[in-house]
């Protein structure tokens, strides 16, 4: 079986460990990161933006911050633990392990998936709180969760085991990842947009995860929440395929 091979459990927990021994570098400073963000925009943007769709500003934002965080961190663990495999040459120990590909996709995309939830669960905990909201699906919130930190965990696999340098990596999670975070509707709705970027918007990955997630939270969105999760479903299931393929096949996967 997959998960119950020994070699899986190994390399999962071994994942696992890379970021939980040193929570205080690769928790604490994101989250803090985060509920900046929730405190700057929800007081600066919160003063001339009162409410959208009837919801007051600081709660509109909170289910997008915490997704951004939740992209982002998943995204990060899962390729540069990818890349520095390949960079200090223990991925030929990882390759040539009794492991399939499918185990070694999985196992590195899982441990990336779990940051992304203790991340974006981390910013829910702190937030809802603090801003007062009660979540409308919290079971359609968790599976939201697990469905998108799995998708940007295994690209963050894809990127990991097709880049050859450093900058590769810090060129895709600062000049996508970021910037599509930003412009996934976190900070407003759609339809304050003009025409031409409502269009540019629906091309966004991480769009629908933000919008679906908004629904499971505050019961509002911009695009039918049940499509939308489909969509998250097939953003998954294509992040995956990608992951998989480059460890199967990747040109550039001893470093």
């Amino acid at each position: 079986m997959i998960f119950t091979d020994r070699t899986f459990q190994t390399l999962l927990s071994r994942e696992i460990l890379r970021f939980t021994r040193v929570w205080m570098q690769t928790i604490v400073p994101q989250l803090l990161t985060s509920l900046l963000y929730l405190v700057v925009f929800g007081i600066a943007l919160g003063g001339r933006i009162k409410q959208i769709e009837a919801i007051p500003y600081l709660e509109y934002i909170l289910p997008g911050i915490a997704l951004m965080s939740l992209i982002t961190n998943s995204q990060m663990n899962s390729s540069w633990s990818v890349f520095d495999a390949k960079r200090e040459r223990y991925i030929d120990e990882v390759l040539i392990s009794p492991m399939s590909d499918l185990q070694i996709t999985l196992a590195y995309s899982l441990g990336g998936m779990l940051r992304g939830m203790v991340m974006g669960a981390g910013v829910f905990v702190v937030g809802v709180p603090f801003v007062g909201v009660q979540i409308e699906n919290p079971l359609m919130l968790f599976v939201i969760g697990l469905l998108a930190s799995f998708a940007f965990s295994s690209l963050g696999t894809m990127v990991g085991a097709l880049a050859t340098r450093v900058e590769h990596i810090s060129l895709i999670t600062s000049v996508i990842i970021q910037p599509l975070a930003f412009l996934g509707g976190v900070f407003y709705s759609v339809g304050m947009l003009p025409d031409v970027l409502k269009v540019v918007t629906f091309f966004n990955p991480i769009f629908y995860t933000v919008d679906a997630a908004r629904y499971a939270t505050l019961g509002v969105s911009d695009l039918n929440p049940y499509p939308t999760l489909g969509m998250v479903c097939l953003i998954a299931a294509i992040c995956f395929g990608g992951a998989w393929w480059a460890i199967s096949h990747g040109p550039n996967l001893r470093y």
